[in-house]
This record gives C-alpha cells, structure tokens and sequence, in this order.
C-alpha cells in the first residue's frame, strides 16, 4: 500500500524538454514571429523600403548556413548549457541594441546580432541535448519541445499590443528582459548527457560499467561500445542518407519561407480579405502546427518516422499550391491546417531520424552541416516567390512553384534508408575486426525509425 502512494519521480529528461520548450516560444514569439510588427513601425517612422527588411531576412537565413557547421562543432566541443547562455545573452543584447538603433546599417547590424543568438541559443542546440536524453521516445520529445515555436506563434498579438501602448523601442527592451531572465534561469537544466546525473536515456539507473572487474575494459565492454557505435560527422557526410535527409528537410522550407515573407500580402489580395483575417489565419496554421508536433511525436515513435514524412512533403506541396490559386477565405483557411500540421510533424520526425541514423555524439556537427544545405532553400523559397509575383503580377506561380518543389521531398524521403558503416576497427583490439564490424553495421540497439 505504500508503495502506491509514493510519487512516481518525473525523468530528468522531460524537464530538459519543457525547459527547451520555453525558450523555443520566447525566441520564436518574441523575436521570429513577431518581425512584421516592427517592420511596420520602422516603416512607417523611417520610411524605408520593403528591399531593405527582404534584404535582412536574407541575410540571417544565409547567416544561419554559414554559422551551422560552426555551431555544431563548438555544441560538441563545450557544453550545451554554455552555448544556450551564450545565445540568450546575445539574443537580449541584441535585442536591447535593436530598441536604439538610429539607421538603415545599425537595423541590419543589430538584427544580425539577434539573429547569431536565436540560433546558437535555440533550436539546434537543444535538439542535440533532447536527442542524448532520448532514444525509444526521441520522436515524442523532439515534438513537445517543438512545440514552442507552435506556442509562440500566439505572442505576436501580446506584442502588437504593447506596441501601441508603450511604442516599439519600449517593447523590444521588456522583450529583451523577459528572454535574459527565464533563458538564463532555465539553461541550468541543460546537461549534456544523462550518464552524467547517473541516468540511462529515456530513464533509469545507470548500470556501472565492467561491475566487478575492477574497472578494467573487458570484452563484454567493447560489445556493447560497438553495438552503439555512433557515426561521426565525417561518416555521416558520405553517406546518401545524411544528404537526402537535408534536402528533404530543406525542400518543404521553400514554401514556408515564402508564407513567412508574403502570407499577409497574399491574403490581402483576395477581395474582402483584411490585415486582420491574415492575421486569425496564421494564427490557426500555429495551431494545427502544435497539433501535428504532439500527435506525429507520439506515432513516430509507434511507426515508420519515414512513412509520416511521406505525407508532410505531400501536405507542404497540396497547401502552397491551393494558396496560391486561393480566392476565397476557406481556401486559405484550408492551406493553414494543411500546412500547419505538415510544418508541426516535419522538423522533429527529421531531426529524430537523423539521429537514430547517426547517433547522438557528433549530432551537433551533423545537424550544423544540415542547417547549411537547408538554408539555401530558406532563401531560394522568399526569392522564387517574389520575384515570380513580380513578374507576373500575382501569387499563383510562385506558390506553385515552391508547393512543386516541397513535394519533391517525397523522393528524398524514399532514398534515406538506413546508412551503414562501412569500415571499422576493433575497439581496444579486444574483438576481431570482422565481429566488430558485423557489430557496428547491423546497430541492433538503434531504434528503427525507417
């Protein structure tokens, strides 16, 4: 009997995940989500043009290639808790710099700053944290910490109201407080891997290592060693896997680069249709995008991660195209929940399975190259989309275009099969290279995910 009242204790883990959660929301509602309401007060106090925000956006998203493979080394270097304060820091700082710039050049330096800190402080770095926590419930936690950038697509309007109340620079500076404050409280919660607090992933004690021999590496030690051999981030990009995975992240960020540039003006475009009814339909594609990061986090961890996937490229290319033909408001409401789940299911069942792929000891680089071929997509997407309305004087191409290349993620989705190691050594000479390899090729304990 007592033991039924004794509480259950919560796995470490899942406090790092609520932790990322938090800060994913702060960065994504404080600063991502809510550029377009500074970018009308700058407009209409300094009257620049719209060339010079496009130009800006552009250059983080480049930023944000170039910076990855550096990220990922120094996330595999130091601690992540030192990136994610390093990021916070920097994030308010710029912040609080952006709330007194005074020209064209100190906007973009100052956005820049922003931006370098969102993503070191973000969601690369907690993903790898998330992904040593996890392996049999990767998928489901990769998805609720996802779930913050869903969440705080639900500030922007808390932010659009202090902005008409204490002005643009007053609300950049409590934003800046508000993220300095909760991020650096909350980046004491992230330790890099569980073995370090005595704990197994996905939970449980942790099992010494050679009990009773001393501590001297035994045989059995350099089983279970190679039976969870990780690839390293060199291994990784000479695979086929590791490429078809970036492009089938990066494809689909075509269509959401163009939605996150030009969704309003679209919608605006239709007969009828207001700032306002732009407004409630983003609102509902957050929605649905934390519908799909918490119901595919638990299926991906049921079934085929690959198969999910599948239906998200067909999602992002259905949805980008009935935006661009749209006419009528429930057309638009319809390409919100379309792409909304798609969006929500897509990043953490890729992130996921590229872990499961590769292992978690190099997953900081191998998610930084990632992040590099994903962001000329990012860029090409709000560039395609652009300059075709440009051309042709609407939207239709354009979205078409990008909702044609979202889909061909279906194709990339079907050649990332499982990669194998093609050479190893035997760990400490104490197996034969052929039982090493056979070891290190089948990876029995690596969920499956494909």
């Amino acid at each position: 009997m007592r033991s039924r009242l004794v509480r259950r204790n919560i796995f470490f883990g899942w406090y790092i995940v609520a932790a990322g959660m938090i800060i994913n929301m702060l960065i994504g509602g404080l600063v991502m989500h809510s550029f377009s309401f500074y970018v009308a007060e700058l407009k209409a106090e300094y009257l620049w043009s719209a060339s010079l925000f496009a130009f800006a956006f552009t250059l983080t998203r480049v930023e944000s290639g170039v910076l990855g493979p550096i990220q990922g080394w120094l996330i595999d270097r130091f601690s992540p808790r030192t990136m994610i304060r390093w990021g916070i820091a920097s994030t308010a700082l710029g912040m609080f710099a952006f709330s007194r710039l005074w020209d064209e050049g100190s906007f973009i330096g100052f956005y820049f700053l922003i931006s370098i800190g969102a993503s070191v402080g973000g969601f690369m770095t907690i993903s790898v944290v998330t992904v040593t926590w996890f392996e049999r419930l990767r998928s489901r936690a990769l998805g609720f910490m996802a779930m913050g950038f869903g969440l705080g697509g639900f500030l922007p309007p808390v932010v659009g109201t202090l902005i008409e109340a204490v002005g643009w620079r007053w609300t950049a500076m409590l934003s800046a407080a508000v993220l300095l404050v909760v991020g650096m409280a909350l980046s004491s919660l992230f330790v890099r891997d569980p073995r370090e607090k005595g704990m197994e992933p996905d939970g449980g004690a942790r099992t010494p290592a050679s009990a009773g021999t001393g501590g001297r590496f035994t045989p059995a030690d350099a089983n279970r060693a190679y039976r969870h051999r990780d690839f390293t981030a060199r291994e990784a990009l000479r695979t086929r896997a590791f490429w078809a995975l970036a492009l089938a992240h990066g494809t689909p960020l075509m269509v959401i680069s163009g939605m996150m540039v030009y969704f309003a003006t679209r919608v605006q475009e239709i007969e009828g249709l207001t700032a306002a009814e732009a407004g409630a339909a983003w609102s509902v594609m957050s929605a649905f995008q934390l519908v799909g990061q918490f119901t595919m986090g638990y299926l991906g961890d049921v079934i085929s991660k690959r198969l999910i996937l599948l239906f998200c490229m067909v999602g992002h290319g259905a949805a980008a195209i009935i935006f661009g033909i749209a006419d009528s408001y429930w057309m638009v409401m319809l390409c919100s929940v379309v792409n909304g789940l798609a969006w929500g299911a897509r990043g953490p069942l890729i992130t996921a399975l590229r872990a499961d792929y590769f292992g978690a000891s190099s997953f900081g680089q191998i998610m930084g190259w990632s992040s590099t071929v994903m962001m000329l997509f990012m860029v090409a997407g709000s560039l395609v989309v652009g300059t075709l309305r440009d051309a042709t004087g609407d939207f239709t191409l354009g979205f078409t275009v990008v909702g044609i290349g979202a889909a061909t993620g279906l194709l990339w989705v079907m050649i990332a099969s499982r990669p194998r190691l093609s050479q190893v050594v035997a760990a400490a000479r104490k197996l034969s290279p052929l039982s090493a390899e056979l070891i290190a090729v089948s990876r029995p304990n690596r969920s499956g995910g494909s």
